[in-house]
């Protein structure tokens, strides 16, 4: 086979699902018409009602939804005790809020507030993400691509290495010491190069201690990455490990909830840019960029059944581990196959992360496959790595906005930020809890907008009375930066309700 690619780069972000991050993109299968909704307790309608809300968090409260396999188990079926096959009953996806509630109590140590655990529900607006909405809609968007695990990042990247977690369903610390073969293995055996850009921490060299390194198989992504593109000297298969740990100068740019997802799109651009900005290489790489796992975050797609890889049960052998029997994928999570070879597209096969070792291993005549997973794995190979006559080189790439990077909060705007919560007009929204995990100006200087925006409305719907304004709600239309007109009405026509003890929008 005649292959279109000599390299390929895979940049693998963190904890995100698709919904979350293109739900309101407009290209693949998006949220439903109509958006989605969870109860506060699954399936009661009679509980809170969260809807789906165009608009994300940069930065998440607490330390964001949990997406451990028990929590994922609640987030899909409504219960943390479904079976290890999840037979029992089909998932519903309605156990988002009830999830997220029971982490950030935790986190919190108190009651969460409704605009809190609004957050795993809200899903972003394009222009909130000019580097992936610009990416997804210029070049080949996988809707369909799952994570090998419902759970989190540790297993989720030992699948894109090595097609199993060997029954891991946790973190489990970062310890384990896998002992599979992994596609670095194979890429030695068939002497072919790879290499690892990491920030700080590298997955690859903790997680596998017996593959054979050489010098230069293991560099820092500064300076190494922009150079190799410069120089024509990328290897035949490399993966990006973003920053986990934050410094001034580096912020984390996984995107890794709470961290803010700004620097993540500066890292995306970063690769993009540096191919895009040397034509040789551009035309000889595969740039795959793809999250580990949902995070999460609501997703409306079911996750599809599947092999086990090795027929290694999940351990146990913790108290807070749950069955699971490899048999079923994780949520939906955002992919983009990017390159001036393909036309914008969506791909809805399924594919998962295990797609990337076997679809390398196929490609680069790498020898067998890793497990039974990346076997059965929808491949890459024939439709984007194979050369293919009909492929036109495109001269209309997209160049791509870097957001703006945030910055610390100093001492004097945390003193505003805290104080504005006494603006509300809901007396029990009167607590600086509320802006305890706000750390950007940006963020900073959009709630306080909107905690002014809400008193002035509160204060013209009710003819300037705080005692009535306090009672006032505006059910249809969330609080926003800037005075709304038609908030207002709706908040004058909704005088002589009486005040209900959650927080309002």
């Amino acid at each position: 086979m005649e292959l279109l690619f000599d390299h390929v780069v895979v940049l693998m972000l963190e904890n995100r699902s698709f919904d979350h991050l293109f739900g309101y993109l407009g290209k693949g299968e998006g949220l439903p018409d109509g958006g989605a909704t969870n109860y506060l307790t699954p399936g009661d309608p009679t509980s809170t009602a969260f809807h789906s809300r165009r608009g994300g968090d940069f930065t998440a409260v607490g330390q964001g939804p949990s997406h451990s396999l028990k929590q994922t188990n609640e987030q899909l079926f409504g219960t943390t005790h479904e079976p290890a096959s999840g037979t029992a009953g089909e998932p519903m996806l309605d156990g988002f809020v009830s999830s997220f509630r029971t982490s950030l109590k935790f986190d919190l140590k108190r009651e969460p507030t409704e605009s809190e655990l609004q957050q795993v529900m809200n899903c972003f607006d394009p222009v909130q993400l000019p580097v992936l909405s610009t990416l997804a809609r210029n070049f080949v968007l996988c809707d369909r691509w799952f994570a090998d695990v419902p759970g989190p990042t540790m297993p989720n990247r030992a699948f894109v290495h090595a097609a199993t977690s060997q029954g891991y369903t946790d973190n489990a610390s970062w310890k384990p010491a896998f002992t599979c073969d992994t596609l670095y293995d194979r890429l030695n055996a068939a002497k072919k190069a790879w290499r690892i850009y990491y920030h700080d921490s590298n997955d690859v060299l903790e997680l596998y201690p017996n593959v054979e390194k050489k010098v230069g198989d293991n560099v820092l992504f500064e300076g190494n990455f922009l150079s190799d593109v410069a120089s024509d000297n990328l290897a035949t298969y490399s993966f990006i490990v973003p920053a986990f740990m934050g410094s001034p100068e580096q912020p984390v740019n996984s995107m890794h909830a709470p961290a803010d997802v700004r620097p993540a799109e500066k890292l995306a651009a970063d690769v993009y840019t540096a191919l895009q900005a040397h034509e040789d290489v551009w035309k000889k790489t595969l740039f795959i960029l793809l999250f580990d796992e949902h995070g999460g975050y609501y997703d409306h797609v079911k996750p599809p059944k599947t092999v086990s890889p090795d027929g290694i049960a999940g351990r146990t052998d913790q108290p807070f581990l749950v069955p699971f029997d490899f048999q079923r994928l994780g949520l939906r999570v955002p992919c983009i196959l990017i390159s001036p070879w393909f036309a914008p597209a969506v791909d809805s096969t399924v594919y998962s992360h295990s797609t990337i070792p076997g679809s390398m291993i196929e490609a680069f005549g790498l020898g067998s496959f890793l497990t039974k997973r990346d076997a059965n794995a929808a491949k890459l190979t024939q439709t984007y790595l194979a050369k293919n006559a009909t492929r036109q080189w495109r001269t209309d790439t997209p160049h791509v906005t870097v957001p703006v990077q945030p910055t610390a909060i100093d001492a004097m705007q945390r003193e505003l930020l805290d104080g504005s919560v006494y603006l509300d007009p809901h007396p029990e929204n009167r607590n600086a809890l509320r802006t305890r995990d706000i750390q950007d100006p940006q963020h900073a200087r959009q709630f306080v907008r909107t905690q002014v925006a809400k008193h002035l409305e509160h204060y013209f719907a009710s003819g300037g009375n705080s005692e009535s304004a306090g009672r006032l709600s505006a059910d249809n239309q969330p609080a926003t930066p800037s005075v709304s007109a038609s908030r207002i009405d709706e908040l004058r026509s909704s005088k002589g309700k009486p005040t209900e003890p959650a927080i309002r929008p």
